[in-house]
């Protein structure tokens, strides 16, 4: 076989693989068993193949090839996935139950409210810090 053929022979395989191999990342958490073993099967069969031909010829041009395909194959996979956040996976400021709220009267619910918003020294919610002063302060 010629060079600049086998070079996209390699290429197509390369970006086929990689889309495969993507492809199975999401069936295996969409929980797609028939689609994940059947492209395991696929994918297995093409490196192998890869692999015995690149063992045989000892060609690195083939093999740069093979990885060029591989990184664009990754590619398309990212050109399909939307990468603005979408209006459900923003995340919204924590909000207390209304029961919860409408028990404790007008100024704890706001301070509860900012509080759950906030967070304060070294990570810890600044709301158990608020809590404890309103705990002292109603028991003096």
């Amino acid at each position: 076989m010629n060079l600049l053929p086998a070079m996209i022979l390699y290429l197509a395989v390369g970006c086929g693989e990689w889309y495969l191999a993507l492809r199975r990342t999401l069936a295996c958490a969409r929980g797609e068993k028939t689609i994940l073993v059947s492209i395991v099967f696929i994918e297995n069969l093409l490196g192998l193949w890869v692999l015995s031909n690149f063992i045989r010829t000892n060609n690195w041009l083939l093999a740069l090839s093979y990885a060029t395909g591989a990184a664009a194959g990754a590619l398309i996979m990212t050109f399909r996935t939307p990468e603005t956040p979408t209006e459900t996976s923003v995340s919204r400021t924590p909000r207390l139950p209304r029961s919860v709220r409408s028990s404790l009267g007008s100024f704890v619910p706001a301070l509860y409210e900012h509080a759950a918003r906030t967070r304060g020294h070294r990570g810890r919610p600044l709301f158990r810090r608020a809590l404890r002063r309103v705990e002292h302060s109603g028991s003096s």
